[in-house]
Order: C-alpha cells, then structure tokens, then sequence
C-alpha cells in the first residue's frame, strides 16, 4: 500500500490491472491486489473428480463403439454423453479409487429398441457364436434395416472389439474368434443397434454367456 498526491486525478476510486486506487481519510491510497486460490476440494469433489478420471480413460478406449452409440445426441460430443449417462455406474472407496460396474455400463444410448442377441462360447475353438433373432417392425422404434452390434470389451487389457451383425429383421449366427491375448473371464459383451443412417441408436444391453 502506498499514499500519493496528484492535483491531476484528485480524488480516485477505481481498479486499473492488479491496482486499486482509493480515496480515504482525505488520502489517495494505491493498494495492489492480492489474488488467491484456495483448493481444498470436498470428499464429494474429488471422489466426482475420480469418477471423471476412470470414465475419460474408458472413454479413449471405447471411441470408436461410442461415436456409434451415441450418435445423434445433438448439441455436444459422443465422449461427453457417454460421461455423463455413466457418472451413477462407478462407485468410488475411500482412498478415491474409482471402479466401473461393468453390468449396468451403457456403450450407447437413444430410443431405439435394444436388439434381441443371445451368445454362447466354446473352449474349443475360443469361438463366440451370437444367435439374433429377428425383430419386426415398430414404427420410430425399430425399423428391419436397423445394423446390429456387438461390442466385445476386456476389462484388463482395456481393449475393445467392435463385430457387426445382420440387420434387425434377419435371424442370423455370427461367429466371432476370442482375439488373442485376451482372456475370456476378463470380456464384457454388449449389443445395440443404430439406425441405417446412424442417426439414432438404442441403449446397449449386456449380453450374458
């Protein structure tokens, strides 16, 4: 803090930058401001600050299935609905350490019908076989043209597959080959569909072997 006369300014009240210029007790006082922050985040803060951290991270990871699922969501990006839809499907210890509930994950989003996809395995082989049964037709809700997806996710090696089956109005079998160096404890297997155009999908839905 400083005092000054000027006969030129008189009697100044303002802020030019960081400094204050004052006018008290028939001074002219110049005060420069003291600028803090103080970051003492809430446990609510930083378990929301981990929650976001895990989900960014899966984010990068499933990319290429999101910009599927969550297409057509309008204003904002694929990542930031996926984000958000899934903040309540991670819970978070103590220590902060965030974990996925990988059954209730959505890897895609929207109003469309979920498709009906069965799956089952064999050792021999490490073979996913996926039976679709076929969906008729409900206008804005399912159309026989709708492409039909399976993603495939495994959870150590944080990597994804992304297999597209037959249309909505087929009944078809797909085989699919466990990728190598994944192990199937560790995949998660969702389908969704999206309209021909992409435009709109569905919610995904888990699919258990």
């Amino acid at each position: 803090m400083a005092e000054f006369n000027s006969y030129l300014l008189g009697k100044v009240r303002k802020s030019v930058g960081n400094i204050t210029l004052c006018y008290t007790r028939g001074k002219n006082i110049v005060r420069a401001k003291v600028f803090s922050r103080k970051d003492n985040p809430t446990p609510e803060i930083l378990a929301q600050r981990a929650k976001m951290k895990t989900l960014v991270q899966l984010s990068r990871q499933l990319l290429p299935v999101i910009r599927k699922g969550f297409g057509g969501i309008g204003k904002g990006s694929a990542v930031n609905a996926f984000t958000s839809l899934n903040m309540s499907r991670v819970s978070v210890d103590e220590n902060n350490v965030a974990t996925v509930d990988f059954e209730r994950l959505l890897c895609a989003s929207g109003m469309l019908y979920p498709p009906k996809v069965e799956v089952t395995y064999a050792e021999e082989g490490k073979l996913y076989s996926f039976v679709q049964e076929m969906q008729v037709e409900e206008n804005g809700y399912a159309f026989s043209d709708d492409l039909v997806y399976v993603m495939l996710y495994e959870t150590v090696l944080g990597r994804a597959r992304l297999v597209a089956l037959r249309t909505r109005g087929e009944n078809s079998n797909t085989n699919y080959a466990l990728p190598e160096e994944w192990s199937h404890e560790n995949v998660k297997l969702y389908c969704f569909a999206t309209l021909k155009n992409g435009k709109r999908a569905s919610d995904s839905r888990l699919v258990e072997c």
